[in-house]
Order: structure tokens, then C-alpha cells, then sequence
């Protein structure tokens, strides 16, 4: 919580300046990525949560940055996990497909979402 409102204070702080855009934009990609930090310092999740998330959200950034547009990326992101999902755990029996999975996939893909819409800000 307390990054939050440090987050908070940080983009009013930066927004009263007429000439500090640079550190607003900075600013906001630094806003953008904090929950990233939230869900790797979490005690609350387990491990393979984590993963799906951050394997997501790198996976997005490292498409978007090849395919240069935002929903191709996005869309290949998620096929991909779901494709995981589906080969190497329906498939092959090397776990079991889950929703949960899924759902941690999508954060990570919308967390890379929100993070390449701060580039354009």
C-alpha cells in the first residue's frame, strides 16, 4: 500500500512542472510496472503464479518489441500460453491445464499492455 501512495505523490509531484515531461513519462512507466514488484515480492502466491505472470508480461514485451504493435504482440502472448497449456499439460501429461494458469497469463500480458501504452504517453 505504501508504494502506492509513493507512486501517487510521485506523478501529482511531477505533474505541477511545466517543463519536466520527460519525468512524467518516466514517472508513469515506473507506475505502470509496480505491480510487477508487488506480484514478485508477494508471499501470498505461489511460484507458479508468479511465473505465468512475469514469463507474460516478459514474453508480451519481448513480442511487442519484435512485432512492433501491441494486440499482435498481446495475441501471440496469449496463444502461446495457451498453447502451453494445453500441449505440454493436457497433452503430454506433464501437469494439468487450469484456468488459474490462464488468468495469470492474461495479468502479465495486460500488465505489458498498460506498460507499452505508457511508452506513447
Amino acid at each position: 500500500m505504501k508504494c502506492i501512495y509513493l507512486i501517487t505523490a510521485m506523478i501529482l509531484l511531477t505533474g505541477y512542472s511545466s517543463n519536466c515531461s520527460a519525468q512524467i513519462k518516466e514517472t508513469a512507466q515506473l507506475a505502470a510496472l509496480s505491480p510487477t514488484l508487488l506480484v514478485i515480492y508477494s508471499s501470498e502466491l505461489e511460484n507458479y503464479q508468479k511465473n505465468h505472470f512475469l514469463i507474460s508480461t516478459i514474453g508480451y514485451m519481448g513480442s511487442y518489441m519484435v512485432l512492433d504493435s501491441k494486440w499482435k504482440a498481446a495475441l501471440l502472448t496469449l496463444g502461446l500460453g495457451a498453447t502451453k497449456e494445453l500441449l505440454i499439460d493436457g497433452l503430454m501429461g506433464r501437469g494439468e491445464p487450469l484456468w488459474n494458469d490462464m488468468m495469470w497469463n492474461s495479468l502479465g500480458v495486460g500488465q505489458g499492455v498498460v506498460f507499452t501504452f505508457t511508452l506513447d504517453f
